[in-house]
């Protein structure tokens, strides 16, 4: 490199992807697409309305993040995966409790944030790091509203904490 241009990515002249900004792309793709899938099914299935509500939330917030990470991918014609979605049965009945499946798209996207965090450590592009930080804005947030799911029903244990020596 050797001008500051190589960080472009709004206006002027914007570089192709280089390799690892590519694989990342292409893996946070992967991530969102099964993470998808499982939002949809757990929607369908979800007994309680508020625990409903949260997981299509889930849907739509890793939706726009598909469609981002496709759409930059897809500027430098490159494949992307494909979505998943269609391979969720109609079932309506859960083989899992709300607890479980909250906990487990809590976990999940808990994940995600320190995926984006690593994808934007790796990025060289101005436009593809504010990507990633809304999107981890967007994770964050949701894991924000799960805990609190999680606390208001009592399923979220205290985790071990260190000894305060005060």
């Amino acid at each position: 490199m050797k001008k500051q241009k190589f960080l472009n990515g709004f206006i002027g002249d914007v570089r192709s992807l280089h390799a690892l900004e590519v694989t990342h792309l292409y893996d946070n793709m992967e991530n969102n697409i099964t993470s998808k899938a499982l939002l949809i099914a757990f929607s369908q299935v979800a007994g309680k309305d508020k625990i409903r509500e949260f997981m299509e939330r889930g849907k739509q917030i890793t939706d726009r993040a598909v469609i981002n990470f496709e759409e930059k991918l897809h500027q430098d014609n490159l494949p992307s995966p494909s979505l998943i979605d269609h391979l969720v049965t109609p079932s309506t009945d859960s083989p899992f409790s709300d607890k479980l499946m909250l906990f487990h798209k809590v976990d999940i996207f808990s994940i995600k944030i320190r995926n984006m965090g690593n994808s934007m450590a790796v990025n060289g592009r101005r436009d593809i790091g504010t990507m990633y930080l809304k999107s981890l804005s967007d994770f964050a947030l949701f894991v924000e509203d799960g805990g609190n799911i999680l606390i208001e029903n009592g399923w979220m244990e205290q985790p071990p904490t260190a000894i305060d020596r005060e």
